[in-house]
């Protein structure tokens, strides 16, 4: 773990018991086995995205004299240290790759080359390197640059494929809360967008891998902002293998358009596509939509069924950030049976570091989705509670945690009034550490610079 979180974990010893997870590197093998197919590459220059804790594409095969360059897209930094089994080869160590930053090495000599990132274990990938690139069975040529490498497309649910750390579909813009935002095309003075419900692979975090059902490929669905008096509509395909509805939780919606299986609608069949028509007729805040069939919303829920719907005030625009904030961001906590405990569908060290700069002001869209009460407690700040369920206090609280009960949804602010690296986290010990008493689950992190 690097120094400045390790500081910062100090104050938490008697609430979290961290075994070392970071701080160990790894060697060189130069002949080591790999049973993943390598993925061939040709030219003498390879670019490998270093997003979401993961290394992509994990694993290639080069030609001798080729340049391969890791480039870090996440918030937090990462090293490439050559080794496995968190031993250090000696052969290269990039030192930190901050956000934005690359490393570059050279590989001139066949072998195979492991290596891994030391503040995050699980992260590893290795480099063949041989002569031999053409096998057909391998993609030759690839352009390792091409946004789906880097980042990953959307699962349709094919047995084998893994929607990438915080992966949704294609052309859905990514935020820094690892939410993606859902576009919509404007037809008749309406808002259009569109989900579909769909069995994917969901990486939690690196080495768990889990079936899930998804809106648009990922966990949580895509964040649907709109502005306060909007006409929109969602058209919702299932591609499930039962029926399902979609439930616009806190928002007055027509009784026809709520969503409730066998009560307001019949359940959209596997295959159907329905469309939700309304008028956003809710104040600024923080709303959520969910399934909400006849039989088994529990199951679909807890497979990952559900997504932030944020009502912005009229006029701020689709992409803009709240007026009067410099930084805002949606965290759905969620304690599924399927996912553990989690933050935007992934589990700590997977969970969105949050950037700010000093004297930032902070928005925080928090929803419970889960099943149990989750205390959210922030270091190093203080914030205020704006709105419950969407609607504004009479007069906001200022605290340092707030007991977040299943089904509620918060806004909260506050200036970011000194540098760190802020833990957000829930403060039931159960809920951030695992059976090795490692912290994990509900835990993320303002970095504020």
């Amino acid at each position: 773990m690097f120094p400045s979180i390790t500081r910062a974990l100090g104050c938490l010893t008697a609430l979290f018991l961290v075994v070392g997870i970071g701080g160990c590197a790894t060697p060189v093998s130069s002949h080591a086995s790999n049973t993943v197919t390598p993925t061939v590459v040709k030219g003498d220059h390879v670019t490998i995205d270093m997003h979401d804790s993961t290394f992509n594409p994990a694993t290639i095969q080069v030609m001798p004299g080729t340049t391969v360059t890791w480039k870090n897209d996440d918030l937090m930094p990462h090293t490439v240290t050559s080794g496995s089994n968190n031993q250090p080869s000696g052969l290269f160590n990039s030192g930190d790759v901050d956000q934005g930053k690359t490393f570059s090495y050279k590989f001139t000599k066949a072998g195979s080359y492991s290596y891994f990132c030391t503040y995050h274990p699980s992260m590893v990938g290795q480099v063949v390197v041989d002569g031999n690139t053409t096998s057909d069975g391998n993609m030759s040529g690839m352009d390792m640059n091409s946004s789906d490498m880097a980042h990953g497309t959307s699962s349709s649910g094919s047995d084998g494929q893994v929607a990438s750390l915080g992966t949704g579909s294609t052309g859905e813009p990514k935020q820094a809360d690892d939410l993606r935002l859902l576009p919509y095309k404007m037809e008749n003075g309406y808002k259009v967008f569109h989900l579909t419900a769909e069995p994917v692979k969901w990486q939690v975090q690196p080495g768990k891998t889990v079936d899930a059902w998804a809106y648009n490929g990922s966990v949580p669905g895509p964040e649907i902002k709109v502005d306060e008096g909007d006409k929109v509509k969602i058209l919702v395909t299932n591609k499930l293998p039962e029926g399902t509805t979609v439930h616009w939780h806190g928002l007055d919606v027509p009784f026809s358009q709520d969503g409730t299986g066998g009560i307001s609608q019949p359940d959209i069949k596997p295959g159907q596509t329905w469309t939700y028509t309304f008028t956003v007729n809710a104040p600024a805040g923080s709303y959520m939509y969910h399934s909400h069939p006849m039989n088994d919303m529990l199951k679909q829920e807890n497979m990952g069924l559900f997504g932030p719907f944020i009502v912005e005030p009229k006029g701020t625009g689709w992409q803009q950030v709240h007026p009067g904030y410099q930084d805002e961001y949606t965290l759905m906590v969620n304690d599924s049976p399927e996912f553990g405990y989690t933050i935007n569908g992934l589990s700590y060290p997977a969970t969105p570091v949050l950037p700010a700069k000093v004297g930032d002001k902070v928005l925080v869209h928090l929803i419970n989705i889960g099943a149990m009460d989750h205390p959210m407690h922030l270091h190093g700040m203080h914030f205020q509670e704006l709105n419950q369920d969407g609607y504004p206090l009479p007069s906001p609280i200022t605290m340092d945690t707030i007991n977040t009960a299943p089904g509620t949804t918060y806004d909260l602010s506050f200036v970011a009034n000194q540098p760190g690296k802020w833990l957000f986290h829930c403060h039931i010990a159960e809920h951030v550490t695992d059976s090795n008493g490692n912290m994990t689950g509900m835990v993320t992190m303002f970095d504020v610079k």
